[in-house]
């Protein structure tokens, strides 16, 4: 599954920090699409599951929150 982040939220920097602190370092690849970048999540029974923490963790993120 392939989601699209903009970078006028979220630099690539961000993107990896919490794929890392998510475990998933090695798990999802980046690309650039343009100025945004589009991140690409393994086609798994939970892949729906596991973008809708990765997206509450750069909320978090963006609310100085680390509850996980």
């Amino acid at each position: 599954m392939n989601v699209l982040f903009s970078s006028k939220e979220y630099d690539f920097h961000t993107l990896i920090k919490v794929a890392e602190i998510a475990g998933l370092a090695g798990v999802v690849s980046f690309h650039q699409a343009g100025d945004d970048y589009l991140v690409t999540f393994p086609d798994v029974e939970k892949t729906e599951e596991i973008v809708k923490d990765y997206r509450t963790r750069l909320r978090d993120l963006e609310n100085n929150i680390w509850s996980h």
